[in-house]
């Protein structure tokens, strides 16, 4: 989509679209009824006849980029689908929301219709007005919300890939084509490597599939040369059947999004890459199948980990904590992290606790967690703290192994957490459940369905806040 500022409208075949707070309802013409048109975030209301589409953004007190953000994604949902591809935004009023307005639009002009026999066409130019003054400035904003939202939905269309095209193989090379459009340093390791480096945990989720397990890293170097890196770890179950411990038939299909912690990496990568962030950043993805078969691995197995920890299996379907693992002590040996967030759609349990409005956040350092919950709030993407208490610990302890890897159904994002907890040592370190914020099933809060890409924003502003 091209993106362009000015400061006069230009003539052309522009749906335009404009901006209503809740208290501006009775200025339009004629004015709506409440049931028509309330004004809340994201509710719209087209005129036809003036080829304007009005979207509502709630009450002024409350205004932020998240509900911009969230507004235009709304607006550029229903364009999508009405067929109507080149947009003229009326933002003078507000231009401190520019780069959110864009990056809304780009969120929301999104969808994956790969296998669809009728496509919808994507959204061509958005014209955004400001006024004369701000147009410089403006520019620059514009510029870093398409950045970051091309970034979400890059995540979220390898995401919504199929199991079938998208396994482990077939996503390193995804991942080293986004490298080297990047300018990313791209490393990854094969099976081979994976049993030269002793990469228990990875091995033994991956073992059950004909399809071997990759683990692969992203490098940014954009700070000082030897400054110890910020590095981002995420999970990539390509797909999870659960393995010897299998899962229901039913909703199975959606465990295409198993992977979206990784996505999340990926498309963060991307955006740290194109903003040119002055930080040194290494996104590593720790990718498997966890597949049923007589080379899977079983309950009551007894796996050594890269990090030389032993592990009893109690669940087979508790794999995401496996390849996190080792990955996340990787990435402590290979990188020597300063600081290290993992994100995961993990847990079950996480959605019992949160429900799908919320990511949970635990970690083993105060000053990290801060910082991460600022990154999360100026990012739009909501956490909730969450803690590893002592009993959570002792819950994973096993008696034949110096872990297990399930603690059972209480506290179960706890007890993962706590699991994940004892392969980084002392380094800073965050994890994030996004279980049930990383896909919806239907269009909804500015976004299609499928694959939300969330997480890929909290950490670029994670990065760009430790600059």
């Amino acid at each position: 989509m091209k993106v362009r500022v000015v400061a006069d409208a230009p003539a052309g075949a522009f749906i335009t679209v404009r901006l209503v707070f809740k208290d501006q309802r009775s200025e339009l013409v004629p004015p709506p009824t409440k049931g028509e048109f309330s004004g809340a975030v994201g509710t719209l209301l087209a005129d036809r006849s003036a080829a304007t589409l009005y979207v509502g953004l709630g009450e002024r007190s409350k205004l932020d980029a998240a509900a911009v953000r969230r507004a235009l994604g709304s607006a550029a949902l229903a364009l999508r689908k009405r067929s109507q591809t080149y947009v003229l935004l009326q933002l003078e009023e507000l231009p401190q929301f520019v780069s959110a307005a864009v990056e809304g639009v780009v969120l929301g002009g999104y969808r994956y219709e790969a296998f669809l026999p009728k496509k919808t066409a994507p959204l061509a130019e958005l014209v955004v007005v400001q006024a004369k003054a701000d147009v410089a400035g403006a520019k620059k904003a514009a510029a870093r919300g398409q950045s970051l939202g091309e970034a979400v939905n890059a995540a979220r269309e390898i995401a919504n890939t199929p199991g079938n095209l998208l396994y482990p193989e077939t996503l390193a090379a995804a991942a080293a084509a986004l490298a080297k459009k990047s300018d990313l340093r791209f490393r990854v390791l094969d099976e081979r490597a994976l049993k030269a480096g002793k990469f228990g945990g990875i091995l033994a989720v991956g073992g059950g599939s004909a399809r071997g397990p990759r683990l692969m890293a992203l490098e940014h170097a954009g700070g000082r040369k030897g400054e110890a890196p910020l590095v981002l770890v995420g999970k990539a179950i390509t797909f999870d059947t659960g393995g010897i411990s299998i899962k229901p038939a039913a909703g199975m299909e959606e465990m295409i999004f198993d992977k979206c912690g990784g996505m999340a990496v990926l498309g963060a990568m991307q955006a740290i890459a194109e903003l040119g962030l002055k930080r040194n950043v290494v996104g590593i993805l720790a990718a498997a199948e966890n597949m049923p078969s007589g080379t899977a691995y079983r309950p009551g197995d007894i796996v050594t980990m890269r990090s030389g920890t032993t592990v009893e299996i109690v669940n087979t379907d508790a794999e995401g904590r496996m390849v996190l693992g080792d990955a996340l002590a990787w990435a402590c040996q290979e990188y020597k992290a300063a600081q290290l967030i993992d994100l995961a759609t993990l847990t079950g349990a996480c959605g019992v606790a949160l429900g799908d409005s919320a990511a949970g956040l635990w970690s083993n350092d105060d000053s990290f967690r801060s910082q991460v919950e600022v990154a999360a709030l100026e990012s739009g993407e909501r956490l909730w703290p969450m803690p590893i208490f002592p009993e959570h610990s002792e819950q994973i302890r096993s008696q034949v192994a110096a872990l297990k890897n399930s603690g059972g159904r209480l506290g179960g994002a706890c007890t993962a957490a706590a699991f994940l907890k004892a392969f980084v040592g002392e380094t800073p370190w965050a994890h994030l459940d996004i279980a049930y914020t990383a896909h919806q099933s239907k269009d909804a809060h500015g976004l299609a369905g499928g694959a939300t890409g969330f997480g890929v924003r909290t950490l670029v502003r994670l990065a760009a806040n430790g600059v």
